[in-house]
């Protein structure tokens, strides 16, 4: 696509007197401008009509009064026309925003084209160069919240994603100085995080790959693997190739045998695929492989948007459940600790938050939650009224301070609406109790925290989701060990379990937890790592984001 700067209007209108006077063997013609006056009159009838014309669409949470508050600040004088002059920063921004696409944005949000129609006019009045300003302005701050904030609201995609951390950082844009600040000040914008940069960068060579080339797919067929030779084998190699796992090289190899080369490339390949690393394309490898180019851009754009939503600096501190991963990573005093979890099964999603860890829990009681027991505990009664006391539970008449004990094999279960389930279980302390020897709090709505658990050989499994919503530790005295680290806390907490004490200590200092849920990360390596989507909600994120232009008549 040209740019911009070569479609600069004629009435672009001090720059080009000035260069028509300079030219004395050519006419001379003189074109009587607006006035200031007149323009800056215009952009004030046109504030409210155009942004009312202009509605953010899809989703998007960007409020009109911050275009018309900055506005009213510069007295209604234009953004982009200073001396009689269209500043030559719209041509730059519109360039930026034509771009927003390798940022995983739809330029159509940002009215490209038509500024670009108000730029190429010859004669423009006053209302259209006020009109053209507007808009200008109004592409340029919903461009600024998008990359800042994410274009859509992420609870209007998905309930359980509770992760959103808007700034007003955007808006500080519109009272810079001048046009030219404000456009380059946009791409400072973007969040900051190196795993932000590195999808970005592969956002772009996916959609530019898809531009030129078509995928190279491999047939389905046997298994193929080391020593195979022939045409399927070829497509293999050519299709690594063209995904960056084969790096180009002069050196002649046979493209139809499969060789040690072609072994070690698949086997990084699949482990950027989760799948078993073990150099073989069967038919689950080769359905991974012919995922197209396209739909791999897609779910890159899915996860700039969710890393958009995330505050714009993480703090140096910080606790890091990755769900799709199955692990959690402390970030604590400049060291990086991981250990496996286990978190919730797809019918009992973990959702996606922030919270602030205060405190842990020693051999505690778990009060099971109403969601729980309405569930799973009422069934298991129904069938065993013995339930509880094999499984040391006790239970209470309501959730009341001064709730009665109950005998629980004199109340008839078969018989108890689950809606109407008031009574309260507790599973005592003991080896079989279901958060083990440790809890670790964040106080949150979701009633969710990191636990110990007796169910230790589920950390064997590759796809861990098999917990009610909370996340299971690895290793709970590690990670106890990692939180209290060089505080009188550590010996307070080892104490307690020494004397199997149900007690709460206190942290020495508050850690952010963020639960997190990213279906394409970069790996150690910097390649684009494709995980499974446990919870199915790229397909939500599909479905806001898939936006297509509609054709004139398909319009209402």
């Amino acid at each position: 696509m040209k740019s911009l700067k070569q479609f600069v209007p004629v009435f672009c209108l001090g720059l080009l007197l000035s260069a028509c006077s300079s030219q004395s063997n050519k006419p001379q013609f003189v074109i009587e401008p607006p006035s200031e006056a007149q323009i800056a009159t215009s952009v004030k009838e046109q504030v409210s009509l155009t942004l009312n014309a202009f509605t953010p669409v899809a989703g998007q949470a960007l409020p009109n009064n911050t275009v018309l508050t900055a506005y009213k600040a510069r007295g209604y004088e234009p953004v982009w026309i200073k001396d009689k002059t269209i500043d030559m920063s719209i041509y730059k921004l519109v360039d930026i925003l034509q771009d927003s696409h390798t940022h995983g944005l739809n330029p159509i949000h940002y009215h490209t084209d038509i500024i670009k129609n108000y730029l190429e006019l010859k004669q423009p009045s006053s209302q259209q160069l006020a009109e053209m300003d507007v808009i200008a302005t109004i592409a340029l701050t919903s461009y600024a919240h998008d990359l800042s904030n994410g274009r859509y609201e992420p609870l209007l995609i998905d309930p359980n994603w509770q992760l959103d951390a808007p700034n007003n950082n955007w808006k500080d844009l519109l009272y810079l100085d001048s046009a030219a600040s404000m456009v380059n000040s946009l791409p400072l914008l973007a969040p900051r995080s190196p795993q932000y940069q590195v999808l970005q960068k592969w956002l772009v060579y996916y959609q530019d790959l898809a531009a030129k080339e078509k995928d190279i797919l491999v047939e389905a067929g046997v298994p193929l693997s080391l020593g195979d030779e022939g045409p399927r084998v070829a497509q293999l190699r050519a299709r690594l190739v063209q995904l960056g796992d084969i790096r180009f090289s002069t050196r002649k190899v046979q493209e139809d045998r499969f060789d040690s080369r072609l072994k070690k490339a698949l086997q990084n390949f699949q482990r950027r695929h989760h799948l078993i690393a073990d150099g073989a394309a069967g038919s689950k490898t080769i359905e991974m492989l012919n995922v197209s180019l396209t739909t791999r851009a897609k779910q890159i754009a899915y996860n700039l948007e969710r890393w958009r939503w995330l505050p714009s600096e993480l703090e140096a501190n910080r606790i890091w459940v990755d769900l799709t991963n199955y692990t959690v990573d402390m970030h604590l005093n400049g060291e990086l600790t991981s250990m496996k979890v286990v978190i919730g099964k797809a019918e009992r999603k973990t959702p996606v938050f922030k919270g602030l860890m205060t405190y842990m829990v020693t051999n505690p009681t778990w009060r099971v939650p109403h969601r729980i027991a309405r569930e799973n505990l009422l069934p298991k009664l129904q069938s065993d009224p013995n339930y509880l006391i094999k499984h040391g539970y006790k239970l209470y008449s309501s959730w009341g301070i001064g709730a009665k004990e109950l005998d629980s094999t004199k109340i008839d279960w078969k018989n108890i609406n689950p809606e109407k389930l008031a009574y309260r279980f507790e599973q005592e302390p003991d080896e079989g109790n279901a958060l083990g020897q440790f809890k670790f709090m964040f106080p949150n709505k979701n009633e969710i925290y990191l636990h110990d658990t007796p169910a230790k050989h589920l950390f064997r499994e590759r796809n861990r989701a098999f917990s009610s919503g909370c996340v299971r530790l690895e290793d709970p005295h590690e990670f106890a060990k990692q939180i209290t680290k060089g505080s009188k806390s550590y010996n307070e907490m080892l104490n307690k379990l020494k004397n199997n004490s149900n007690s709460v200590v206190s942290l020495p200092s508050y850690i952010p937890v963020y639960l997190v849920y990213f279906t394409v990360v970069p790996n150690a390596n910097g390649m684009p790592e494709f995980r499974n989507d446990v919870y199915q909600r790229d397909d939500l994120m599909e479905e806001a984001m898939g936006y297509v232009a509609f054709q004139a008549n398909e319009s209402i």
